[in-house]
């Protein structure tokens, strides 16, 4: 997918649902393979969930991307898996 939207590692995209949008650094790498289903390539995107907007990361959160759907025994966010898309660049940039 990288090469597709000519994405380098390390350089600024932005992820958006119909939820919300984040931005990341691009980690390009070989390790997370597309599917094909129905003849159609599926890309994946994996994206850590765990950290906020303050701290040690501090920025966009995973969170900004999900609709809130707590387990109700320890209210952990169980929404781990959704469609989004991805571009080259900042939320600002617009590019």
């Amino acid at each position: 997918m990288a090469k597709e939207l000519n994405i380098k590692n390390g350089e600024w995209v932005t992820i958006n649902t119909a939820r919300g949008e984040a931005e990341a650094k691009a980690l390009v790498t070989k390790r997370i393979r597309p599917f094909k289903i129905d003849g159609k390539l599926i890309h994946q995107v994996g994206m850590p969930i765990h950290w906020g907007y303050a701290g040690i990361a501090t920025g966009s959160s995973a969170n900004q991307l999900t609709s809130i759907v707590a387990d109700p025994n320890v209210n952990i966010h169980e929404s781990k898996a959704f469609t989004c898309n991805v571009r080259k660049g900042r939320i600002e940039a617009g590019v």
